[in-house]
């Protein structure tokens, strides 16, 4: 256990949102005739309404959530409450509109977009300091970055090949090979958290694989926000103090401490009053709590999240025969009663479409249910009719919504008709004459609702694989609960649903830390995980696609599948008005073709005692601390 030093280290935080406006950011759509492309600028031009600075509170705030990381290393996190607890003790050189979070602010720099989107250029804060009292320069944003590369993982390969290129204290330049749209996205990212090179550097951070600072920086902060690491109980707990140097709006609350917590005693603490704060709510408990008076001072919050909960089939061969064998994959996949998976994920929870989170621009979205007659009350199933070849519309029953077919193997994606529903058939077929380039057919429709479960198909398809009953394990972290779901009821559904179809699904249960190792190696043969987008662009999502880090994990590397390598690469360089039809193709292929099935997108829940008035959203944290009153 880390004590309470007597001198602070650096932290750094979240900026202040609502001082910062916006001049302009993301990247616009073509015009319909030539034109010159100009720069993308982003700027801090004002302070924004002045507010009354709330007096600190003196008892600590109290937090409480499932951890899933073992380090506070920023560029070591990859998982929600790893990057909630960075959020409060590192500053990103941008950051996102907790409103809109495709729109992207400046943090700790301004930033200038080139025409040509290969070239930013950030502008550091001028009153940008450590909590040591240094101020920001260029030289901690480089040392920040190139360490980042250096150490690979996903903060490397989300960063790509990039050049720095230090213009003076302030001002320094990012340079990529190519247009790079969604860079200042990127950078937005808690694992970009910015740090003092100084300091770092005394204990042992370096750039490559001589690095030896994660175990300094898992109980120490260094950085310049409005938090710095007061206390660190391994497993247990993080205490953080308040920033001394920190240039924004104070905190409300002082000394904030952030605990480990099962959703059962999550849900227990804050009916009691020992919890503030709780981040993981069960889905049924957060709408029980709702109707109880007993706890009427408790407020709760929910909406969906960002996060896709999918299951993978590793493309291996020498990892698992059958994950790897295409009629197999399809048995999968037309053997899965999706809306079932869904109901065992709980309230607030809503299928997955595709692989680009509901809500970013791209995201096959599922309708509001319209509005009805009363009389149509009983039928709520019938939809309308498809239309056949000779656009002569068929007769839509009352119980059975009509199905849309996917493209057959072989076929454009253009071919997919307009639906509501969609029923897959088999793609494992060769693909023949599969498009490849940006000058391909581009899908106009889109499904609105998870395919219909087939199991008659699915058996034939498992039949032409040679599949003889050889049990298939299905791993799953036995110790995080996905926004509050305990995966185990969503494995067994799982299992339940591919066991009438004949394929003999063995539960494997295994701690986080272990199953993520085994992920990473790319060795585990079918996974039910869990995914949120690193940054708020539909481009996060191509890491699904062969070569990505998502890719990798399932046996999918570049050169294995030529016709979705290049339909990947040809949706990452779309631009403009092409780039949400690019997407919506991808998804087609990747929901046909490629070794992932999207399932749900579960609901966060949050709830907040009587000491907190406001719980603000963060769009990569789920909370801003710095903002909590």
């Amino acid at each position: 256990m880390r004590r309470r030093p007597t001198t602070s280290l650096v932290g750094v935080g979240v900026p202040v949102l609502a001082a910062l406006v916006l001049g302009a950011c993301t990247a616009p759509a073509p015009p319909s005739g030539p034109a010159t492309p100009t720069a993308t600028t982003a700027t801090a031009t004002g302070t924004g309404t002045p507010t009354t600075t709330p007096p600190v509170q003196l008892r600590p705030l109290v937090v409480e959530t499932h951890f899933d990381f073992t380090t506070l290393d920023p560029v070591a996190l990859v998982d929600r409450s790893g990057l909630f607890v960075a959020g409060a003790l590192y500053e990103t050189l941008t950051t996102l509109d907790p409103a809109d979070p495709t729109t992207v602010l400046p943090g700790l720099a301004e930033y200038t977009l080139s025409p040509e989107r290969n070239w930013l250029t950030l502008r550091l804060r001028p009153d940008a300091t450590f909590s040591d009292g240094s101020r920001v320069t260029s030289d901690d944003v480089i040392f920040t970055l190139a360490r980042a590369r250096g150490l690979g993982g996903v903060p490397g390969q989300l960063l790509g090949p990039i050049s720095l290129t230090k213009v003076d204290d302030r001002t320094l330049t990012v340079t990529s090979p190519g247009p790079n749209f969604v860079l200042p996205a990127v950078l937005a990212n808690p694992a970009f958290g910015i740090l003092n090179a100084d300091v770092v550097k005394t204990q042992g951070a370096a750039i490559g694989p001589g690095d030896s600072a994660g175990g300094w920086l898992a109980e120490n902060s260094a950085g310049s926000g409005p938090y710095v690491i007061a206390d660190v109980d391994p497993g247990r707990s993080v205490t953080l103090e308040p920033n001394p140097r920190w240039s924004g709006a104070r905190p409300a609350f002082g000394d904030v401490i952030i605990r480990n917590a099962t959703p059962a005693r999550q849900v227990r603490d804050i009916e009691t009053g020992a919890a503030d704060v709780v981040l993981d709510l069960p889905p049924g408990r957060a709408d029980a709590m709702k109707l109880q008076p007993e706890v009427s001072t408790v407020a709760i919050t929910s909406q969906t999240s960002s996060t896709i909960a999918f299951l993978m089939l590793n493309r291996d061969k020498t990892v698992n025969t059958w994950t790897a064998d295409p009629h197999f994959a399809t048995a999968v996949r037309l053997g899965l009663d999706i809306e079932a998976i869904v109901a065992a994920a709980g309230p607030g929870a809503q299928p997955a479409l595709g692989l680009v989170p509901s809500g970013l621009p791209g995201a096959f979205e599922v309708p509001e249910p319209p509005a009805t007659p009363s009389t149509a009350a009983t039928t709520p199933s019938t939809l309308p009719a498809p239309a056949t070849p000779s656009g002569t519309p068929t007769p839509a029953t009352p119980t059975t919504p009509p199905p849309m077919r996917a493209p057959a193997p072989g076929s454009p994606a253009t071919s997919v008709p307009t639906s509501t529903t969609a029923t897959m058939e088999d793609p494992s077929a060769p693909r023949t004459a599969e498009p490849t380039g940006t000058d391909a057919p581009i899908p106009t429709v889109t499904p609105t609702a998870p395919p219909v479960r087939d199991v008659a198909a699915a058996k034939a398809a498992l039949a032409r694989s040679g599949y003889r009953g050889a049990p298939i394990r299905l791993t799953y972290a036995s110790d995080r609960p996905l926004n509050g779901i305990d995966l185990a009821g969503v494995a067994k559904v799982v299992r339940g649903q591919l066991a009438q179809v004949g394929i003999r699904v063995t539960l494997a249960p295994t701690p986080l830390a272990k199953a993520r190792a085994a992920l990473d190696t790319g060795k585990t043969p079918f996974a039910l995980w869990s995914w949120a987008p690193e940054f708020a662009e539909a481009e996060a999502a191509l890491a699904f696609g062969p070569g990505g880090h998502l890719g990798r994990r399932a046996g999918w590397i570049l050169g294995v599948d030529g016709d979705m390598s290049a339909l990947t690469e040809a949706t990452r360089s779309s631009f403009g008005e092409e780039r949400p039809g690019a997407f919506a193709r991808w998804q087609v292929q990747m929901n046909l073709f490629g070794p992932f099935v999207p399932l749900f997108q579960p609901a966060a829940h949050h709830a907040h005692g009587e000491r907190v008035t406001e719980l603000p959203r963060s769009p990569l944290v789920a909370i801003d601390l710095a903002r909590v009153r």
